[in-house]
């Protein structure tokens, strides 16, 4: 857990990683998942067929990856071991996970949130169910899918290039990064899918790196 704090420290300074991510980044990219009705399966499978194309894009197969889960601490409520989003690990174990807490990340006073952290390589991540169990999450019965998304936050971090990935719904997902230049690709190549309200705000972005 020290360690992944020095990096965060090191690498985002003062930026804070939580919702919405997008606009606690210098450079980010904000992208559209919804096609179509929400009470379709065409419409789920799309969200998490977007999603996971653009994890796959950030995200190489060998590249080091940490992987944060927060909860609302609701009572005596905690983050198991045997959660789901664990369970989409290959091989996890106990000792790979750091537990922590942090508090008033929101500004409200008297908030707890709990923490998970794990470092591994992305491969060993089915992301896929993950990204699944999030755009699942509003709509009962449909699963799998986090029964508290509204208090869980899922933060995939790629190291290499200090690039952050934090799907908050079907609805979108956020991409942050340090270095423009790790966003460039992303952007070119799924253009299409870029939040239409933010996306005077990113294209401006990236015709000012490309005057500098």
């Amino acid at each position: 857990m020290n360690e992944f704090k020095e990096y965060l420290t090191d690498s985002f300074k003062d930026q804070q990683i939580c919702k919405p991510l997008f606009f606690n980044g210098k450079f980010g990219l904000r992208f559209d998942l919804q096609v179509g009705e929400t009470n379709t399966n065409e419409y789920f499978e799309e969200v998490v067929r977007r999603a996971a194309l653009l994890f796959e894009a950030a995200f190489d197969p060998s590249g080091t990856v940490y992987l944060m889960l927060r909860d609302y601490k609701w009572r005596r409520r905690k983050i198991r071991f045997s959660n789901y989003c664990f369970k989409q690990i290959s091989d996890l174990t106990k000792t790979e996970v750091s537990w922590s807490k942090i508090r008033n990340l929101y500004g409200n006073e008297g908030d707890i949130f709990n923490v998970a952290v794990l470092k591994l390589k992305a491969q060993r991540i089915n992301y896929r169910n993950i990204l699944t169990a999030i755009a699942n999450t509003d709509f009962s019965p449909r699963n799998p899918r986090f029964k508290f998304m509204g208090s869980v936050e899922i933060y995939f971090i790629n190291r290499t290039q200090n690039l952050i990935f934090h799907m908050y719904d079907d609805r979108g997902l956020d991409i942050i990064a340090t270095d423009i230049e790790s966003l460039k690709p992303i952007y070119t190549k799924f253009n299409n899918w870029i939040l239409s309200a933010n996306r005077e705000q990113i294209d401006e972005m990236m015709l000012k790196s490309k005057r500098g």
